[in-house]
């Protein structure tokens, strides 16, 4: 008597899976408009349609699982699927679903997580003002930055000085302020007033100098900009304590205290953009604190939500506030969101907060950086790498045709985006972002899953140079 063929678990599923993912991705090709990158790529490719997550995994249509080693995009910091931060938001959503933060209008939860944010942010930043996300969050610094200096009748005072590689966001303002040419080309004129100044780009210093003889002379860079354009006409400084999309480029010690020093006397505002570093990314609550200085503005998002709901903001020194307040009652601040300070989102923030700190997620990150930057290094010993760079749990591999010369690949290879390809292909997800390919997993990673990141990376880097 012949047997039934035994089934592997989950194969009645999967001509369901098969079919599901078919319609997904035929409808995603015909209705769906992807950013950041090349629409005849998702037509005639298809994207990856992500359907689950849980913890440091992802799941597509199809049933693949990936380990996630970008955080989605460098902002779920404490995993997929944490059940407690759905429960806040739904919980909220059932008592008062929106209220506003303008017109005078408030909610229990804005107002308590921007108690929360000023007990997390350094001293003397006790203000919040609340947007949808990082692109509007540098909006606003933009305009409050300008707005302060007018205020304070220095009405010639509005430029905005930012680094080369620089990332602050894809709208017109953020993205005039952001130093990676696609962001600019195709969408001139930008805004007026970006003053362009070189980063502290160790590997490949835009002055030509060598660290640590060089005396952080990229600092100096912004009192060259000071001379050329007068200190009557800038308003404020602004920078990633470590770049992201540009490559994971830190600022070596003394940088940022010399700018602060340089700010402090031109009366210039420094702004942090801790968009991607800010929420424990570094093993800190903010990670401009590495350098022992307070800006005047905190520009956030990403990690205060851990991804799970939209929301970002800017922290505020409290006498720029005390500048609206003695406008007086006259003045109205005639900026914000519809959305700024959701209730159901500082609800969803709050939770997530919750889990930073419960967890211990910052030292714990302390702890795993040392062994993530190890296991990275050894990715230097592939002919195809130049650099290879972390700060806290942020990673990026340079990858370069000349290691003498440090030669980058032409742009038309697209090395960085055939390895995160070949990466992807063995189940862990990572990003091509210029010249570099990109890791920034969430917090709650352990070193076995560093180690399949690296591991990873070290195969598809020797798969992609071997068919160059």
């Amino acid at each position: 008597m012949a047997t039934a063929k035994r089934r592997a678990p989950g194969d009645s599923q999967r001509p369901a899976r098969r079919r599901a993912s078919s319609r997904l991705d035929r409808d995603d090709r015909r209705h769906l408009v992807h950013g950041f990158i090349s629409p005849a790529v998702t037509r005639d490719e298809g994207t990856l349609t992500l359907v689950r997550g849980r913890g440091f995994h992802v799941w597509d249509a199809a049933g693949r699982r990936y380990l996630d080693g970008l955080a989605s995009l460098w902002n779920v910091n404490v995993g997929h699927g944490r059940t407690e931060i759905a429960r806040a938001a739904a919980a909220q959503m059932k008592r008062l679903a929106f209220a506003p933060t303008l017109l005078g209008f408030s909610s229990e939860p804005a107002i308590e997580l921007a108690t929360r944010l000023a007990q997390w942010a350094p001293k003397g930043m006790t203000r919040v003002f609340f947007t949808s996300g990082g692109s509007e969050a540098n909006e606003s610094m933009i305009r409050l930055s300008r707005l302060y200096w007018r205020l304070r009748g220095r009405q010639g005072k509005h430029k905005i000085v930012a680094l080369q590689r620089a990332y602050h966001g894809s709208s017109t303002g953020a993205a005039s302020l952001t130093g990676l040419t696609p962001f600019h080309q195709y969408y001139e004129p930008l805004l007026p007033g970006v003053v362009r100044i070189a980063n502290a780009y160790c590997y490949r210093c835009p002055l030509g100098l060598d660290y640590p003889r060089c005396g952080v002379a990229c600092a100096d860079e912004l009192e060259r900009a000071v001379e050329r354009e007068g200190a009557e006409t800038i308003a404020a400084f602004v920078a990633e304590p470590v770049q992201g999309v540009g490559g994971v480029i830190e600022p070596p010690p003394g940088y940022f205290e010399r700018i602060r020093e340089i700010c402090d006397r031109h009366d210039i505002l420094f702004v942090a953009d801790e968009v991607i570093t800010g929420f424990g990314r570094l093993g800190v609550k903010f990670a401009i604190s590495r350098w022992k200085v307070t800006p005047d503005l905190i520009v956030f998002a990403k990690g205060v939500t851990s991804g799970y709901l939209p929301l970002g903001g800017v922290l505020l020194r409290e006498e720029i506030v005390r500048a609206l307040e003695e406008a007086g009652p006259g003045f109205a601040l005639h900026h914000g969101f519809t959305y700024s300070g959701h209730p159901a989102v500082c609800a969803a923030a709050l939770a997530n907060l919750d889990i930073l700190e419960r967890e211990k997620l910052l030292p714990h990150v302390r702890r795993l950086a040392p062994y993530f930057a190890r296991r990275m290094a050894e990715l230097r010993a592939d002919p195809l790498v130049g650099d290879v760079r972390t700060a806290g749990l942020m990673g990026a591999v340079e990858l370069v045709a000349d290691r003498g010369r440090k030669t980058p690949f032409a742009a038309e290879l697209a090395l960085p985006l055939r390895v995160r390809a070949a990466a992807m292909r063995r189940g862990v997800l990572v990003r091509g972002s210029g010249d570099n390919v990109v890791v920034c997993p969430p917090l709650i990673i352990q070193r076995p899953q560093v180690d399949r990141i690296v591991d990873t990376l070290a195969d598809s880097l020797a798969e992609v140079g071997g068919a160059l």
